[in-house]
């Protein structure tokens, strides 16, 4: 791939020397992403072992450029990087690159990318949805290991009565309705107070998507500790202030269903759910959170609710039911040494494994 000279850049600052310009960047345009600002960098890195090193590139013509990118502290191996890290997905508001007076064009990404694979290290990770993945699979170079993904995104666009009776199937509005019927109370909170009650939730789930799953009760239990601990949604929720809402759906004064949102700019993002299956169950308290939620989102001027990336079909068909439709996600590893690939069959073939000692050990109990 050959960028002309007019698009050539270097990078000009990293990790905290990059943070002024930073956020000059996206003071200038509101509708950044949040994935894409200062403000999630520091969600990661208070509440997980990351650094900030983000890059500023300088184009010939003046241009700063931005990528969003933290490193892994106390790695066995150095110069792991992330743009996000794993487990800090925000479905279509990926990251990419932040540019100065408007979107970069395929061109100049085509160079940013050259100038990240020249820097010290062994990887870079990047997440890129909606209008980046587009521009960004036109010029990446051949060979990159990429997995493609798709998150789901709900258009607000007109009131949210529009929302309501044009994009919502009639099973979310008769659910809704059957919600407040069977006595199911919404609360919402943007000071943190509610996310105890979220993580106790969480933790439920987390034992209910062990089983479905067919993977053993103490490992998931372990690996949501390490991967979604309570300090991490509090953390989030300390740092965003009132762009991150905690919504709890009640049932006879007992906590049923959760969802954390994130708002920035035209944007609301379902950000993690969880409910008390058992309690749950036939009541439409998922229906009615986010109904409520996406109500809110429209009183906010919100353009768009992204109800992120679907692990599985079931999931996927529930969030089709409000409306949304899907939205290219791309996962690029920039490498020195390709092993990306390698690493995810490995972790691939691990899980296989466990689920056939657990069917085993389900046949043999």
């Amino acid at each position: 791939m050959v960028i002309s000279r007019a698009h050539r850049v270097s990078v000009e600052a990293e990790g905290i020397d990059a943070r002024l310009a930073w956020e000059e960047l996206v003071s200038q345009d509101p509708s950044t992403a949040l994935s894409k600002t200062p403000q999630w960098s520091d969600c990661i890195c208070s509440s997980d072992q990351f650094s900030d090193a983000t890059l500023l590139f300088r184009g010939e013509d003046g241009r700063r450029l931005i990528l969003p990118r933290v490193r892994k502290t106390g790695a066995s191996l150095p110069g792991i990087y992330s743009s996000p890290p794993r487990h800090w997905n925000l479905g279509a508001d990926a990251s990419g690159f932040v540019s100065e007076g408007g979107p970069a064009s395929p061109y100049e990404i085509g160079a940013l990318i050259q100038e990240v694979r020249r820097q010290s290290g062994l990887r870079t990770r990047i997440v890129v949805g909606g209008d980046d993945a587009r521009a960004w699979a036109s010029v990446t170079p051949p060979r990159t290991y990429s997995i493609a993904r798709t998150a789901q995104v709900l258009d607000l666009q007109g009131s949210f009565s529009t929302v309501w009776s044009k994009r919502f199937t009639s099973k979310v509005r008769s659910n809704s309705r059957k919600a407040e019927r069977r006595g199911v109370v919404v609360e919402s909170d943007n000071t943190g107070r509610l996310i105890p009650v979220f993580d106790q939730l969480y933790r439920i789930s987390v034992d209910r998507w062990a089983q479905e799953r067919g993977h053993p009760v103490t490992l998931m239990r372990w690996l949501s500790q390490r991967q979604h601990p309570q300090s991490k949604f509090a953390t989030v929720a300390r740092v965003l202030g009132e762009q991150c809402t905690v919504w709890i759906a009640w049932r006879h004064g007992e906590p049923i269903a959760g969802i954390i949102v994130l708002a920035k700019g035209p944007r609301a993002t379902y950000w993690r759910g969880a409910m008390d299956k058992e309690r749950a169950s036939g009541t439409g308290a998922n229906e009615l959170l986010h109904r409520c939620a996406i109500e809110a989102a429209c009183a906010s001027g919100r353009q768009s609710y992204d109800f992120g990336l679907s692990q599985t079909d079931h999931l996927k068909r529930f969030k089709g039911t409000f409306g949304a439709t899907e939205v290219p996600v791309h996962v690029y590893y920039l490498e020195k040494i390709p092993t990306a690939a390698a690493e995810d069959r490995c972790y691939g073939a691990a899980k296989h494994a466990i689920r056939a000692v657990m069917r085993l050990a389900h046949a043999g109990g």
